[in-house]
């Protein structure tokens, strides 16, 4: 296992360095990577065993010796919280690939030699166990995707590549330095640790007997803030984010959307949670007003898109705010459902803007005007595109609904009370507000795909162009984030024993920090 998670994350990197020839042959040695790990992934989420062990790890002196001053280690492994993020990757890395077959012309080695290179940053961001090794994937995955929206993009593609990276690099500079004085403070304070280590596992223990000041971890918590939060993108930091999705190619679109918004989640469970629980408690209801702030605004702004790209992108922000109000619970339900929703996000956005490229490829628009009664000529589209809808809504049986249940769930026992008062009673605010959330998702997403598949017909087709139903190939892009949806559904279990016990682990520090706040209310009595 150890070699197999080795091999699945330095295969894609490799297989870009030797990638060339024709475009035929760029894409079809693209796909076979891309199938391979994806395999090497299932056969590691396959085996992987319940409990809070790393699996597979691999640990190597990467910086100095053992009587050097720093201990910088290349050291990767998979455990709860990281496996079902590093299976998304590879399959959605498996859908980029097949999204752009047939529109990519022009160079298209480079194109494939960064989608490749692409997935090896990001399946490291997941993997790492070392903070200088995840800054290295965590900065090295915005070069790839800036070259891909620079290059392949829309008509804006260069303002909207540009922007993009400068964002992205500024915030998460910030993060670095968060990151370092968090190493500095365990070094200072600590005395069993007699080096300067990066290690994450160990400055996560360290933190628990030596914490940071909660001035100074409100601080350093603030720095990491802004290298996440831009990630996820949490309001009113998302600006870049619409850009990005409308000028990017259908692949840059699946990917940032299915995998890069989850580095900044990632990134606050991994790190926020555990290592600065007094600061997380401290912040708790800033944290959620602006996780509700990106809830609505992106759910209301969404409404009034004529493009679907767009439309989708707003989608996002609104559904990653969800995401961050599960986190941002600090319980064990809200914990969990915030991190299942990522992967149910993935799925479900990725998927649907697959379907837009699709769309593209045929008329040439995603103005929603221009469509209209495609359920008729394409119902095989219609159907896919009806599950990833109703997934993303969180209509229950499929996977958008049991993330989203356990999150606002675990928001309403956190603002649970006879009497709350204080922030207390800021949470049973936040809680009710939020699933208005979830009824403007439904209004703007049915709505769209009403006018789309069901509205009137039009005939805005290219000249000369005949509109056929999907491919094999379109088929085969869609089919397995379908059986996903549908697999986490209807068999949450399987994926939530997998990751608890990590994310329990993860969030103790955090969950005993908040039970210092004043005005604690008791929990809801349904709370397991």
């Amino acid at each position: 296992m150890n070699a197999l998670l080795l091999t699945a994350l330095f295969l894609p990197a490799v297989a870009a360095l030797l990638l060339g020839g024709s475009r035929s042959v760029a894409r079809w040695c693209a796909l076979a990577v891309a199938l391979l790990v994806l395999g090497m992934a299932v056969v590691l989420a396959a085996r992987f065993p319940i409990g809070t062990a790393p699996f597979a790890p691999t640990d190597w002196n990467w910086f100095g010796g053992t009587d050097a001053p720093v201990d910088i280690r290349f050291s990767i492994a998979l455990d709860g919280l990281s496996l079902w993020l590093f299976t998304l990757t590879a399959l959605l890395m498996v859908v980029a690939v097949l999204v752009g077959w047939d529109a990519i012309h022009q160079r298209a080695s480079l194109y494939y030699r960064l989608l490749l290179v692409l997935e090896t940053g990001m399946l490291g961001v997941f993997v790492a166990r070392d903070i200088i090794l995840f800054y290295v994937f965590f900065e090295f995955t915005l070069i790839p995707l800036f070259f891909l929206i620079g290059i392949w993009g829309s008509e804006q593609r260069r303002y909207a590549a540009m922007k993009f990276f400068l964002f992205t690099l500024a915030g998460s500079m910030l993060t670095f330095l968060g990151l370092l004085a968090i190493v500095i403070w365990s070094h200072s304070h600590n005395p069993a640790l007699a080096r300067l280590t990066f290690s994450i596992p160990d400055l996560t223990e360290s933190l628990r007997t030596h914490p940071i000041d909660t001035p100074v971890q409100i601080g350093i918590f603030l720095a990491l803030f802004a290298g996440f939060a831009i990630k996820v993108p949490l309001f009113p930091l998302h600006t870049w984010l619409p850009l990005a999705h409308v000028e990017a190619p259908t692949a840059g679109s699946v990917i940032l959307a299915g995998v890069l918004l989850k580095v900044g989640g990632y990134g606050f469970a991994r790190f926020n949670l555990p290592m600065l629980p007094e600061a997380t408690a401290v912040l708790m209801p800033g944290l959620l007003w602006v996780s509700l702030a990106g809830i609505l605004y992106g759910a209301m702004v969404a409404l009034a898109q004529s493009d679907i790209k767009r439309l989708i992108a707003y989608s996002s922000v609104s559904h990653m705010g969800f995401c961050m109000l599960g986190l941002f619970a600090v319980n064990r339900l809200g914990v969990e459902g915030g991190v299942l929703q990522l992967i149910s996000h993935g799925l479900a956005t990725g998927g649907l803007f697959a379907v837009v490229g699709m769309l593209y490829e045929r008329y040439h628009t995603r103005r929603i005007d221009d469509f209209g009664g495609l359920a008729r000529r394409m119902p095989m589209l219609a159907f896919f595109a009806l599950v990833l809808t109703l997934s993303s809504i969180a209509l229950p049986g499929l996977s958008g609904f049991v993330g989203e249940f356990l999150l606002l769930l675990g928001m309403f026992q956190r603002g649970w009370g006879d009497a709350p008062t204080g922030c207390w009673m800021q949470f049973r605010v936040i809680s009710v507000l939020s699933v208005s959330g979830v009824a403007l998702g439904a209004w703007y997403m049915l709505w769209m795909y009403q006018r789309v598949f069901f509205g009137p017909s039009t005939d805005k087709k290219p000249a000369g162009s005949v509109i056929h139903d999907l491919s094999p190939r379109e088929i085969l892009i869609l089919t397995p984030l379908a059986v996903m949806i549908f697999w986490i559904g209807l068999q949450p279990r399987f994926f939530l024993d997998r990751m608890a016990p990590t994310l329990r682990e993860l969030i103790v520090p955090a969950m005993e920090a908040a039970e210092n706040i004043p005005n604690h209310a008791p929990p809801l009595p349904l709370a397991p």
